[in-house]
């Protein structure tokens, strides 16, 4: 079955291991989206003249950074849980 996890197959190392792992995505996460959500505000000195990058980079290139990365770094966590149809 998918998802499921018998629990007297789990072992307190992976137990241990998945928990650190968890908490280690969790935080980089946290911090990732914050950085990634006010992208748009930064300030960039491009020949001398500060710009703020929602004004140099192109709508869709910062949409694209602000909304699908996120979603894609989800994504792609839940993928990694996911056990392997053997």
């Amino acid at each position: 079955k998918i998802g499921v996890v018998n629990m007297a197959d789990l072992s307190a190392k992976k137990l241990v291991s998945m928990v650190v792992l968890l908490f280690i995505i969790g935080s980089i996460l946290a911090i990732g989206l914050v950085s990634v959500s006010v992208i748009g505000a930064q300030i960039v000195n491009i020949g001398g003249v500060n710009y703020t990058v929602s004004e140099v980079l192109d709508p869709t290139v910062l949409t694209l950074l602000t909304t699908l990365l996120p979603i894609l770094v989800v994504i792609g966590i839940a993928m990694y849980f996911i056990p392997s149809m053997d």
